[in-house]
């Protein structure tokens, strides 16, 4: 896997997605979770477990930026009676 475009940006959170993917596939595990964890929303931290680094690793570049960037995002249900509302 080559991470294309992995680098550092300079802005509030100051990595990139391939970044992240580059540092979890180089890294041990445990700095493979702890680099994961700073990279999650708050609400999903407890997704960053070995399985989830293993999964991550396994995936094509394309399939790990997205589902990098979607651990990134905050993700709200709302239940509206019968109805959801996917936010």
């Amino acid at each position: 896997m080559s991470y294309f475009g992995a680098k550092k940006y300079k802005s509030t959170r100051g990595y990139s997605a391939e970044w992240v993917a580059k540092k979890i596939m180089e890294e041990d595990k445990r700095e493979a979770i702890k680099i994961l964890k700073v990279w999650t929303h708050r609400s999903r931290r407890k997704e960053c477990i070995i399985e989830k680094v293993q999964e991550l690793n396994e995936m094509t570049d394309n399939e790990v930026i997205v589902a990098l960037k979607a651990l990134e995002e905050l993700h709200i249900l709302w239940k509206l009676g019968d109805k959801q509302l996917d936010v």
